[in-house]
């Protein structure tokens, strides 16, 4: 089957399991993924079993694109932008202008630079955003930091 024959939607409770282990074994951190951070999360399932995950983290007014994990049999078949553009779109309804992300390494930063990422300095990240597990203790350091523009609904330049 091919992404098409997915379903993305919201994350549940009954979730949260399968999520941590999808992200665990895509080798992404989840110890800090609770039943409360899944709000902003997105599940692609196939057969009635998660095979990709994505969420937004929120700080203020501000959010960390994060867990955009498929599993390995999956990827390259667009599932992986289908979860991206879920997550694109709760931001925009949040009232975002972008995300923010740290790629883990350098095959995922590719695919978001051709989502249209930029590579941002950590200090350019907005300072609730690096109050985050992500940035203080979970994602290396020398992980680079991506910033996603997002667009409104009417216009195709940056909000």
């Amino acid at each position: 089957m091919n992404a098409p024959d997915v379903l993305i939607r919201s994350a549940k409770m009954d979730d949260l399991e399968a999520t941590r282990q999808l992200l665990s074994d895509c080798q992404l951190p989840a110890s800090d993924l609770s039943t409360g951070k899944l709000k902003g999360f997105f599940v692609a399932v196939q057969e009635g079993k998660v095979i990709g995950v994505s969420g937004l983290e929120r700080s203020g007014d501000e959010a960390l694109l994060r867990s955009v994990a498929v599993l390995a049999g999956q990827r390259g078949s667009g599932l992986g932008k289908r979860l991206v553009i879920a997550c694109q779109e709760l931001a925009r309804d949040w009232g975002l202008q972008a995300v923010y992300l740290i790629p883990n390494d350098a095959d995922s930063q590719a695919f978001f630079l051709n989502l249209g990422c930029t590579e941002i300095s950590r200090a350019a990240v907005p300072e609730a955003l690096r109050k985050l597990s992500e940035f203080t203790h979970l994602c290396p350091q020398t992980h680079p930091c991506l910033r996603m523009a997002l667009y409104t609904h009417d216009s195709r330049s940056p909000s």
